[in-house]
């Protein structure tokens, strides 16, 4: 898998409008795995009352990681997702965006549009270090 050294505007063009300016914010004030947390972590509206008591989003978040890691670094589970990516020549940030978030959706049981920004600010990281590196480093 080749994830190509991007701007991170690139990447995040491919989101929702509100999403890309929420992202953007987010990367004006800390790093690219903390913006990945932020946004997974986000709790909606501030002037709504939870259901069902206090949420910990740090388990969720290792989750995700988890299942993006396998993804890139080349786990068996995901392999049908990957060769779909293969299949993309030159690649298009749109498509990588929508087959990872899609994949990690299934898996984790939530929706492609909730994890769209988070895989895009993600690849932009795994860009900029290579594949492999990301791989040893995670």
């Amino acid at each position: 898998m080749n994830i190509e050294d991007s701007p991170l505007d690139e990447w995040i063009d491919t989101l929702k409008p509100y999403q890309k300016s929420t992202i953007r914010a987010l990367t004006n004030q800390c790093s690219e795995e903390e913006t990945a947390k932020k946004w997974l972590s986000a709790q909606g509206p501030s002037s709504t009352v939870g259901f069902g008591g206090v949420s910990n989003p740090e388990p969720f978040f290792d989750r995700f990681m988890e299942e993006f890691r396998k993804f890139i670094c080349g786990d068996e589970a995901y392999e049908d997702f990957r060769k779909q990516l293969g299949a993309e020549s030159p690649v298009v940030k749109t498509i990588y965006v929508s087959v990872i978030s899609t994949a990690l959706g299934a898996t984790l049981g939530y929706t492609a549009t909730l994890l769209a920004p988070a895989v895009a600010v993600l690849l932009h990281l795994v860009g900029k270090m290579g594949v492999n590196a990301w791989c040893a480093a995670s």
